[in-house]
């Protein structure tokens, strides 16, 4: 089965749906459903002007009234177990041809009662006569309704290989991810859907324990290299540094001075909240190596990061004469081979880079502690082609604060220090903008860019969405309105332009920057002084606020903006808190799974959005993940899918 196979998916929508990372029918079951309409629910069991999701079925054909300035509205009666209802759409007069009498819907809007109950309509779709309706976000200009009859034709035709093997599930009594999967896509009742949801949860936590077990015992062991410089080296290295350290820096430093010291390989997790300085205590323990003679690697998650810190290391590291060198995936020939023979010869003693650190040409003379940021996005096999390079001492870094109870089932297995100060920067005022306001804020984002201030305008989807603001749509807007000085960055744009764009940013000629999540982790432009986030109930409060970090790094005040015209409880905790351990202990109490299990893979939104981590799932994810230690099962960090392949 091929994409070409499936009726109404030609060239141009296959190539977007490559871009949205999409390449085979397979891999459109990770685009799971955002909504479910339950057959089991009549007129009466929703409020007055609430979300309702009804099954009804059309009562004579739908009227279309015509209003000034190209508006129009389209009415048609319905009934839904019995009750008469009169459904209407705004703006969509295409909805009337494809309404037909007596036929059954699945339909989704706000209730307002009377005597003949109202329904404003948002979505629609045919009722097939499941026990659920399923509604899909469209993929850029792949309709919802197309992408849901390409689901269904390549779900009996593949095969689902979970990141834990299905024995292993089966063991444990939960389903196994293919079960999840079509259960999450034709589910047969409520508790399957929960269940499944559950199920998958279970096993990315499983998985994330399994990913940092057995490093206490490889800790446990004699080391060969010796750190024989004295401490006080280090205090040489912080005299050259813009700014003093905070106290918690300061302790940080000191506990993986100790670690490196001692005849025991160090496995130590580093967190802390966004903005207290955990890269310069990186820096730091890698300049002690490098005085001792040795040799160290930072790997960071993305090329954009990866480039920012690699800048950063050469002019700290350069003004006490120590080389470094970067490694990432769109290098030019030349420049890696460069690369490569500094560090073989050991005259480069400090490697930045992505992943392409772990590659097998790459050689290192004499590396000695290994650093990698955002642990969990990388798996065992990644994280130990790196470390089994040599006989390494380990430092993982964390980009927010995990919640207490979480951090010790999740690293268990390592040392942690805790930075809770943060370094001193400007005041971040958080405000909310409703989006009549929305003008206003682009006006004022428009003229801090003319006194050379920067904004980054925060998207949760790339592609246009009935619901949610996209990134593209947003940028289009903007750049008809205020011209070149408007930029995008998002995930689906390939290393080169993505970084062309990064550096318009910093350097000035681009002062708003439209983007996704990918400016969410370390991006540090002093110069960017807003930040506005659209859609701020699709994030979690860490996700929020990690957000908000990319803004407030210079000396002048700045905002971070949320967008909504609807604040909830937990978004006004967000306003009215800026202490990152307080909100993540808030979300990890309130929202569901996904925020705090590190996957960044397709469908974790839509996956995780009812999931709370319980006692109970830790007890039961603690017990899938002794059974993968024991059997020494290989995970990849951060997913729940570890393959689809069509059968």
């Amino acid at each position: 089965m091929q994409f070409s196979d499936i009726k109404g998916l030609g060239k141009t929508r296959i190539a977007k749906l490559n871009e949205a990372g999409i390449y085979t029918p397979a891999d459109l079951l990770t685009l799971f459903p955002y909504k479910y309409v339950f057959d089991d629910c009549l007129v009466s069991d929703f409020e007055d002007g609430k979300e309702a999701r009804v099954v009804a079925k059309l009562v004579g054909l739908p009227k279309v009234v015509r209003l000034p300035a190209k508006r129009c509205i389209v009415s048609a009666k319905m009934l839904c177990g019995g009750s008469e209802l009169e459904a209407i759409w705004f703006n969509r007069p295409f909805v009337a041809s494809q309404l037909k009498d007596g036929e059954y819907y699945a339909v989704i809007g706000r209730l307002k009662r009377g005597k003949t109950p109202k329904l404003y309509v948002s979505v629609h779709a045919d009722y097939e006569g499941e026990f659920a309706t399923t509604i899909y976000r469209p993929v850029s200009d792949v309709p919802s309704k197309l992408i849901k009859e390409a689901v269904r034709k390549a779900l009996p035709m593949t095969k689902v290989e979970g990141n834990v093997p299905d024995e292993y599930c089966r063991e444990c009594g939960i389903p196994t991810m293919s079960e999840c999967i079509t259960a999450m896509h034709i589910p047969q009742n409520r508790d399957q859907l929960s269940l499944a949801a559950r199920s998958v949860a279970l096993q990315l936590l499983a998985a994330s324990m399994r990913l940092y077990a057995g490093q206490k015992s490889q800790g446990s062991k004699n080391k060969k290299n010796k750190y024989d410089a004295a401490p006080d080296v280090i205090t040489e290295a912080i005299g050259i540094l813009p700014f003093d350290l905070t106290d918690g820096q300061k302790s940080a430093v000191n506990d993986i001075v100790f670690d490196l010291k001692s005849d025991k390989r160090m496995n130590r997790l580093l967190q802390g909240d966004v903005g207290c300085g955990k890269t310069v205590v990186a820096f730091l323990a890698m300049y002690y190596a490098a005085v001792c003679g040795f040799q160290s690697a930072f790997m960071a998650p993305t090329e954009i990061l990866a480039e920012q810190h690699y800048k950063k290391a050469v002019d700290f590291f350069g003004k006490k004469g120590i080389k470094c060198v970067n490694l990432c995936g769109s290098q030019t020939k030349k420049e890696r081979e460069f690369a490569l023979a500094m560090l073989i010869s050991g005259e480069a003693k400090i490697a930045i880079g992505t992943h392409a650190l772990i590659s097998d040409e790459v050689r290192f003379k004499s590396l000695s502690l290994v650093v990698t940021d955002e642990q969990q996005r990388f798996g065992v096999k990644q994280r130990g082609a790196l470390e089994s390079k040599d006989d390494v001492d380990v430092l993982v870094m964390t980009a927010t604060p995990i919640p207490r109870t979480l951090a010790l089932t999740l690293y268990g297995a390592l040392d942690i220090s805790t930075i809770k100060q943060c370094a001193k920067h400007a005041e971040i005022l958080t405000r909310v903008v409703s989006l009549k306001k929305e003008s206003d804020m682009f006006d004022y984002l428009y003229a801090n860019g003319l006194k050379g201030e920067k904004s980054y305008l925060v998207c949760s989807r790339i592609d246009e969405d009935e619901d949610l603001v996209s990134a593209n749509s947003l940028y289009f807007r903007l750049k008809r309105k205020y011209g070149n000085c408007v930029g995008i960055v998002h995930g689906q744009m390939k290393e080169q332009k993505k970084s062309q764009e990064m550096a318009r940013f910093v350097g000035g000629s681009c002062t708003m920057l439209v983007c996704t999540t990918v400016i969410e982790v370390g991006i540090d432009v002093p110069s960017a002084t807003s930040v506005a986030i659209y859609n701020p109930e699709r994030y979690g409060l860490s996700q929020l606020h990690q957000l908000r970090g990319r803004v407030g790094r210079g000396s002048l005040d700045s905002y971070c903006f949320v967008v909504s015209d609807e604040i909830n409880e937990r978004l006004s905790r967000f306003v009215s808190c800026d202490n990152g351990f307080e909100l993540a202990e808030y979300d990890f109490s309130q929202r569901g799974a996904g925020d705090f299990l590190g996957t960044r893979q397709h469908g974790s939104e839509e996956l995780f959005g009812g999931v709370k981590i319980d006692a109970e799932l830790l007890k039961d994810a603690k017990g899938m993940a002794d059974i993968l230690i024991r059997d020494n099962v290989e995970i990849e960090g951060g997913k729940y899918i570890k393959n689809l392949t069509l059968n």
